[in-house]
């Protein structure tokens, strides 16, 4: 399905002009109610202003329309895990990766929430793969150290934060992890 939004509803959006690229989104969603990339786009500007229940119900509405791709996944995943709604973010995130397996954005979301979870081990399958797929990813490599230095793997902590060192040698990320080991 061809989906198509209002420009200038996406220029405020892309001008962080937030508030009239909601009021500009609702007037042309009034005229296509059935528009999924227009409530994709709503719900983005939702977040960007922090309103989650309201970014949550337009993205969930843009999904039940047929609206579906790994970025709306993924946001939806995060906003869920902005309230603290760890079960329905990991849902949202692994629909994300049968849409996209390949997509490590995803896969970095499902590994932050599996980490909110307390369920370590998934959480470190999914940074690795994260890291696996997108082998630049500092925040991938930074949550993970950081997780080896708490659970003691000193060794592999430090192997993270190497990494983080030849990809960015200015990276403050790598500093952290080494101050998490002392």
């Amino acid at each position: 399905m061809g989906w198509k939004c209002d420009e200038a509803a996406d220029q405020a959006m892309k001008q962080e002009a937030y508030d009239q690229s909601i009021l500009l989104h609702e007037k042309f969603l009034n005229r296509h109610p059935s528009n999924g990339l227009a409530l994709y786009h709503l719900g983005y500007t939702y977040g960007q202003i922090e309103e989650h229940e309201k970014e949550i119900s337009s993205y969930e509405k843009a999904i039940s329309l047929g609206y579906k791709n790994s970025g709306i996944f993924f946001n939806l995943g995060m906003a869920y895990g902005e309230t603290n709604r760890v079960k329905a973010s990991i849902d949202v995130f692994k629909r994300g990766i049968e849409t996209d397996p390949e997509n490590p954005d995803i896969h970095f979301g499902l590994a932050l929430a599996y980490q909110r979870a307390s369920s370590y081990n998934l959480a470190e399958t999914e940074f690795l793969k994260t890291i696996e797929l997108k082998p630049d990813s500092l925040d991938a490599r930074f949550y993970l150290g950081l997780q080896y230095a708490d659970r003691g793997d000193n060794e592999k902590a430090r192997e993270q934060a190497m990494k983080i060192m030849e990809i960015d040698k200015d990276n403050s990320f790598a500093q952290e992890i080494m101050n998490r080991i002392k």
